[in-house]
């Protein structure tokens, strides 16, 4: 924003203007694939096939109880399609999915998925519900059947993922389909297979969640893949590594670091960190960082000028502001360090320690809010699987309504798919931060080639999120040093995640009212793409400070709406254009959808649990009237006469006025190619002043496998009219009375003296 102009704080209490509201409903049911005939023929052979394979399991490879796949026709993805009569009358439990990719009759690949199901008494009981007349049998069952493309055990290519051709040995994570009441039987019975196979015992790790996944760990070799695949509980196997500081690039030091504010103050608002650990006894740290002691082990040099750097990218973000001995700004937020490495076990690489800690502190920590994470697994992410720090961090968000920033790694030179973004920075519920740095010639901002690209899994298509400064070779990001004298120059997404935590510590500092999830929304409205989100930079490059988020100029205004809404639900937000601004060329509206959801690391291809589709109406008199076949859109006011003959001819006025957005009624395929489930939305649009009449946006809450539980979300809509003559500030809060300018606190409401 140009300092010329007036400033004033953004505006919040957008959620007093919500209404809920209904939607008219419309599409139908696909055809079918087959007759039923033809698809119990099919399904009756699947499970003659089937109980041959099942007789042949070893007893140490099985329980009681198999899990088998059912596996639909592609036009049957959405939830609403979910055999549930079939499951419940044939005693077939459900217990999880994931994409799957086939070759149908016409060469043709499809996009669908399966189902993990756990079948008793090797399925006869399905077998002769099939076997009866079709008059015995309900139609919701019948055409559940007829959805129905295969049922099959899991081929071994299907289970062991991620590996590449010269693996050989290494440090795996497997993945156990939930037992329930059988869970520790299960998992005794995998770690015998693996001992019996040579695996060391005490590098096997479990972690296990109730009602969910049993994550195990191990060190295995090619050999003992083979030898443990068909054990039937078992759901995938990947690969892992792990580069415990990945952002360490030595690019060398510079002299006359800058100094250290002018007085000693610490902020209330605290951003944690899990990292190396940290040197407090540094001058740009010291009053401003405490490490927390959470783990037994030593720290080391090389973790400790990792933690230097991310803590101080934190307070101060990039040196590269500062001349030599220039005083820092005051920080506005402090930072608790928690070190959780090294880990207690040197071959522990795959963190299973670290989650442990980092699972036990932040329930334990209500003065933290905001942490942030530049580690993690080495790798790119495999979309038939979630590892356990992913859903750890994702389940930890939406229980405790925390924000994690991550980084997303910086394998981004390496030939696709290797330089996808790196777990758990495919969080749905959290910020995946890569680098942008500058192109040496022209100085324009420039994705650092090294950063991890997209896209992300179901729930976070978009990934990284957004981009902030962590330099390059050519022109490195400038951080606190081990040494009190000097800055250490490096490159890496480790050092931009944690400029964008603070960032967010910052919003919440200065707007007491606003929580994580505002944040979280703030940051990638304010991110800027010049074109559509894509796999590069995400939603955006994040250069903005935290001021030009929170403050509008006269005709530049941003509006802050935050609340909740249940699955199934619809609410109306009003988009408050002033009745005044007409006339006066195009507006351009802005807005961004964030909001939590409950993840569910069984069902990988519907991941988020919940998610919010909006639609855009500009014109609350603009109504679409429907009979038969035909449509057409009339104007309730300019076309009352014609309105009133076609109501008199029996046409339907559709429920909304008409939508600029995408038909709502889409298959679930086009849901998840527009990106329908994923808990961020970014949009825009430009129209003519004079098309707008009490324009509004309808939020509708989507849930998924029967969860009905909140939906917490945060809209943030800009209104930009350059030739508005008025002020437009003025003029939105003096005729919506309920909106209010966000106060803003002053420094001294933020920072105790030390």
């Amino acid at each position: 924003m140009t300092e010329d102009r007036k400033l004033y704080p953004i505006i919040g209490n957008g959620e007093r203007l919500i209404e809920p509201t209904t939607k008219g409903f419309g599409g139908g049911e696909p055809t079918f694939p087959r007759s039923y005939i033809e698809a119990r023929d099919l399904i009756k052979n699947n499970i003659l096939d089937l109980k041959q394979k099942i007789e042949h399991i070893p007893i140490e490879k099985r329980m009681d109880d198999i899990v088998i796949t059912l596996r639909l026709n592609s036009k049957f993805l959405a939830k609403s399609y979910t055999p549930t009569v079939l499951f419940r009358e044939a005693e077939i439990e459900n217990v999880g999915s994931r994409k799957w990719l086939y070759l149908d009759d016409n060469g043709v690949y499809n996009y669908s998925k399966m189902h993990f199901v756990k079948v008793s008494d090797q399925l006869s009981k399905f077998d002769q519900i099939l076997d009866r007349r079709g008059l015995q049998l309900s139609e919701a069952f019948k055409m559940d059947v007829q959805k129905i493309e295969q049922l099959s055990l899991l081929d071994p290519k299907e289970i062991i993922v991620g590996f590449p051709d010269d693996w050989k040995s290494g440090k795996v994570e497997m993945v156990l389909h939930p037992f329930e009441n059988e869970t520790t039987e299960v998992i005794e019975k995998f770690r015998h297979l693996l001992l019996k196979n040579g695996v060391d015992e005490k590098s096997v790790k479990v972690a296990s969640y109730p009602g969910g996944a049993t994550f195990i760990s191990s060190t295995v070799d090619r050999e003992i893949l083979q030898k443990i695949y068909d054990f039937n509980p078992l759901r995938t196997v990947h690969p892992l590594k792990i580069n415990f500081f990945p952002g360490m690039r030595d690019l060398g030091k510079l002299s006359s670091p800058p100094l250290p504010a002018a007085y000693a103050a610490h902020s209330i608002i605290k951003v944690g960190m899990f990292d190396g650990g940290v040197d407090c006894s540094n001058p740009l740290l010291s009053q401003y960082v405490k490490e927390n002691r959470v783990i037994d082990t030593s720290p080391i040099e090389e973790g400790i000028a990792h933690g230097n750097g991310v803590a101080g990218a934190i307070l101060y973000g990039p040196l590269n502001d500062y001349q030599d001995e220039e005083q820092v700004k005051q920080p506005l937020v402090s930072v608790e360090s928690f070190r959780v490495l090294p880990l207690n076990d040197p071959c522990d690489i795959d963190l299973y320690e670290a989650i442990d800690i980092i699972e036990q502190v932040v329930p334990s920590r209500d003065d933290i809010s905001i942490y942030n994470l530049s580690f993690g697994p080495s790798g790119a992410i495999l979309d038939d699987d979630i590892s356990r720090f992913t859903f750890s961090l994702d389940q930890l968000a939406w229980n405790y309504r925390k924000l994690f920033v991550v980084a997303v790694g910086n394998d981004g030179e390496l030939v696709e798919p290797f330089n996808r973004i790196q777990a758990p920075s495919d969080l749905v519920n959290g910020l995946g931060v890569g680098a942008f740095t500058f192109n040496y010639k022209t100085g324009d901002r420039i994705r650092a080639s090294y950063s991890c690209i997209g896209q992300g899994r179901e729930g976070c298509k978009v990934k990284p999120d957004l981009l902030a400064f962590g330099g390059d070779n050519n022109c490195p990001i400038q951080l606190v040093s081990l040494d009190h004298n000097s800055r250490f120059m490096s490159a890496g997404t480790s050092f931009a995640s944690p400029i964008v935590a603070g960032k967010a510590g910052n919003i919440l500092a200065k707007c007491e009212r606003f929580n994580p999830l505002v944040a979280r929304g703030l940051l990638i409205h304010g991110a800027k793409n010049p074109g559509l989100a894509d796999n590069e930079i995400g939603y955006g490059l994040l250069d903005q400070s935290v001021d030009d988020m929170l403050l509008c100029t006269d005709n530049h205004v941003t509006i802050v709406f935050a609340s909740s809404i249940q699955p199934t639900k619809y609410a109306k937000l009003p988009i408050p254009i002033p009745t005044t601004l007409t006339g006066t060329g195009t507006v351009q509206l802005d807005w961004t959808i964030a909001c939590l959801s409950k993840v569910n690391s069984l069902h990988v291809e519907d991941y988020t649990q919940s998610a919010i589709e909006d639609s855009f109406h500009p014109d609350d008199q603009k109504f679409r009237f429907s009979k038969d076949k035909n449509q057409n859109v009339k104007h309730l006011v300019r076309d009352m006469d014609k309105v009133t003959a076609l109501l008199s001819e029996g046409w339907i006025q559709s429920a909304l006025p008409v939508s600029r957005s995408a038909n709502s009624y889409q298959t679930e395929q086009a849901r998840r190619g527009e990106l329908k489930w994923d808990t961020v939305v970014k949009r825009s649009d430009r129209l003519r002043a004079d098309s707008l009449s009490n324009p509004f946006l309808v939020l509708h809450g989507m849930g998924r496998q029967g969860n009905n539980d909140r939906i917490d979300y945060a809209v943030i809509l800009t209104i930009s009219a350059p030739k508005y003559l008025g002020n437009l500030y003025q003029d939105i809060l003096t005729q919506f009375r309920a909106l209010e300018p966000i106060r803003l606190r002053a420094e001294s409401e933020i920072l105790v003296l030390v």
